[in-house]
């Protein structure tokens, strides 16, 4: 079963304030891969395909951002503007395993 969705566990995403919340979150959503750090780290580190890519998004902390986060994850869609502000363009395309 391919990921539908990644959260980085870097030593610094991992202690952040809602990290636990959001891989418990996406794993009752679907199918969520750990990866290690993505060199990103600010926060909750989530990546999801949207719009043929891979995009990231940091500071998913809050119960609003990670719910949007697992929505688009899991139907797809056009991106939030809630997590619009919080994808990481240097990132896009990318994800290291």
């Amino acid at each position: 079963m391919a990921a539908d969705c990644w959260v980085c566990t870097g030593k610094d995403c991992s202690r952040s304030k809602g990290h636990d919340e959001l891989v418990v979150e996406a794993s009752k959503a679907g199918a969520v891969e750990l990866v290690r750090c993505q060199k990103i780290c600010s926060g909750p580190v989530f990546g999801t395909v949207a719009d043929g890519r891979i995009e990231w998004f940091e500071k998913v902390r809050g119960g609003t951002s990670r719910a949007a986060a697992i929505r688009l994850a899991v139907g797809g869609g056009p991106l939030p503007d809630r997590l619009a502000r919080r994808r990481v363009r240097k990132r896009s395309g990318r994800l290291r395993t």
